[in-house]
């Protein structure tokens, strides 16, 4: 009998030392982080790259390109992600008037429904009428919002992929 209880035990412990030691299964994320309204206005109040490239790299976005056009620079940054097995790019503008009057942050995403993220956030603000480029096409819903500092805009656009239907989501912050 003591040796039946030792075979156990021993059995037990290396059950038990073997799972310890085993690698970790990476848990797969089911949600990705994104910053909250709160944040992307401080951001969009910023009106300083150099301030905003400091915050955005702290959520794993990497400086991709600089755009400069004839009123005003886009910075954009890329982040790759992969939610339940499938790899996506998190895309995100920062862009600063050349007189530093308006800056307006826009974040892509095809890894987070960013609408029903975004919307209980927005609970305080006015609704409007969208009169952005991405609600004019049949395939996108946009909801706009303001609060007389700031208008955001959160969309929702339907895309034909390889592989079956899929959605883009958009939210836009500008200070006004």
């Amino acid at each position: 009998m003591k040796s039946i209880r030792l075979t156990i035990s021993l059995l037990l412990m290396t059950l038990c030392l073997q799972a310890q030691n085993a690698p970790a299964t990476p848990t797969i994320a089911t949600k990705n982080p994104f910053p909250t309204i709160s944040t992307l206005t401080s951001w969009a109040s910023y009106n300083s790259q150099e301030k905003f490239n400091l915050d955005i790299r702290t959520l794993g976005f990497k400086f991709e390109e600089k755009s400069v056009e004839a009123a005003s620079t886009a910075y954009t940054y890329i982040r790759k992600v992969s939610v339940d097995n499938i790899n996506y790019t998190d895309r995100i503008v920062y862009r600063i008037a050349n007189d530093n009057s308006q800056s307006i942050i826009s974040l892509v995403t095809a890894s987070t429904d960013l609408v029903s993220f975004y919307t209980p956030q927005l609970a305080q603000y006015k609704t409007g009428k969208c009169d952005n480029e991405m609600s004019k096409d049949k395939k996108t819903t946009c909801t706009c919002y303001d609060n007389g500092k700031f208008v955001i805009d959160v969309c929702d656009e339907r895309v034909k992929l390889s592989m079956g239907d899929g959605n883009n989501y958009f939210i836009s912050v500008a200070k006004k």
